[in-house]
């Protein structure tokens, strides 16, 4: 089944042979394929039952011969240049920054697209501080959940001005999605300014941070 969420991975996804880590089901290999995006497609994923069933999934649509599943941790699954792209997506966004650590010179071989699940702010740090650059983004939407989808490559990119892009880049302003976006932002900053407000041991250094952040979000709604 392709969601809304995976098919606009599958839009941001370009490229002969791919790589879907985390693949579960195996849904956007057989897509790929089926729908001649993609000529060989290495599916991989960590666990033994998801990888039983992307195998089963890849039988039924008869595409053993284009789609190859394979069991292993991130990158392992792929041998350094053996392919152009890498999907890693329906993870936390500091997992998808320790699996491309754990593999960093495979990961800078290929074009890369992420969708993590959460920690966004921890991802855009991290692939800007390690010499990537997020060349584009986009955001989809089920029902009221929202996701962040990124194309990135290995080439240098000038750190954001604000701190508060690294939640919210100013790039995503004129998005149809934008205000889904900010609102899911705006939520998450005021329901822990809340919590930590209420809380008997205050941690005064996150309650500020949160604070900035809400206090520089709101200026994007002015």
């Amino acid at each position: 089944m392709i969601t809304p969420r995976l098919k606009c991975i599958i839009d941001h996804t370009k490229g002969n042979r791919i790589a879907d880590i985390g693949t579960d089901h195996a849904y956007i290999p057989i897509y790929l394929v089926e729908n001649y995006l993609a000529e060989y497609v290495i599916a991989g994923d960590v666990r033994q039952g998801p990888v039983d069933i992307a195998k089963a999934n890849v039988e039924k649509h008869k595409l053993s011969d284009k789609i190859e599943v394979r069991l292993g941790s991130g990158l392992s699954v792929i041998e350094k240049g053996e392919v152009d792209t890498v999907i890693i997506a329906g993870m936390g966004g500091q997992l998808i920054s320790e699996i491309l650590s754990a593999d960093i010179e495979k990961a800078r071989k290929c074009n890369l697209v992420l969708q993590p699940m959460n920690s966004q702010y921890e991802l855009r740090k991290y692939l800007i501080s390690n010499g990537f650059s997020i060349t584009d983004e986009d955001i989809a939407i089920e029902g009221f959940k929202v996701y962040n989808i990124m194309n990135v490559i290995n080439k240098p990119q000038k750190e954001f001005d604000n701190d508060i892009e690294y939640h919210l880049p100013k790039y995503l302003v004129n998005h149809k999605y934008y205000k889904n976006l900010y609102d899911k932002k705006h939520r998450e900053f005021v329901k822990v300014i809340t919590g930590l407000e209420n809380s008997k041991d205050v941690d005064e250094n996150k309650l500020n941070k949160y604070k900035y952040w809400l206090k520089e979000l709101n200026k994007y709604e002015s």
